[in-house]
């Protein structure tokens, strides 16, 4: 019986079954392929329409490229400010524009080349001298004059007075009359 009591009995358990999480490798992986597209390559949303000199277009050319740039924020176009302005003169296109966009392109060029104090592309000032002169060179100089006097002579239509009050308020927003409720209430 010795010899009996010296045995032991092996009883073999299969261990687990190795666990493999194979719904968080693939997710990593295509948030991988998406943000390397997204950088790399091209463009989301849809571009500005075409910018042809229009003076009454150049606030929502402006802004639409704003949103624009904004979508793109992670592709490497949009990261570097220069490019940012090269990509809006591609929009500006018209016999009354296209050699203000080239002087732009030159001005730019220019900076680049300087021998006395070159300017890196990543310097935001590219962008904020194309704001600036876009803004001085396009936009509509009497917007605010032409707000103030639709706002002098608006009435309301056909007893609409949700209409009314929308277009009031667009018109107070254009001719930056927000601050004087006291002017405004007359005109109410």
């Amino acid at each position: 019986m010795d010899d009996e009591e010296s045995l032991q009995y092996l009883t073999l358990i299969p261990p687990p079954p190795l666990q493999i999480n194979m719904t968080g490798a693939p997710e990593t992986l295509v948030e991988d392929e998406e943000e390397n597209r997204v950088t790399k390559g091209s463009l989301k949303g849809s571009p500005p329409t075409k910018f042809d000199g229009d003076r009454k277009m150049a606030k929502k050319f402006l802004n639409n490229f704003k949103t624009y740039k904004f979508l793109n924020q992670k592709n490497e176009t949009m990261k570097v400010p220069a490019n940012h302005v090269a990509l809006a003169l591609t929009f500006i296109k018209g016999e009354h524009v296209q050699d203000w966009a080239h002087e732009m392109m030159k001005t730019m060029e220019d900076r680049f080349e300087s021998t006395l104090n070159p300017m890196l592309e990543t310097n935001e000032y590219h962008w904020d001298y194309f704001e600036d002169a876009f803004r001085d060179t396009f936009t509509n100089t009497s917007e605010r004059e032409d707000a103030d006097n639709k706002l002098q002579t608006l009435h309301m239509k056909e007893g609409n007075l949700d209409q009314y009050i929308a277009e009031f308020n667009r018109l107070a927003n254009l001719a930056k009359r927000n601050d004087e409720m006291r002017g405004l209430i007359p005109l109410f």
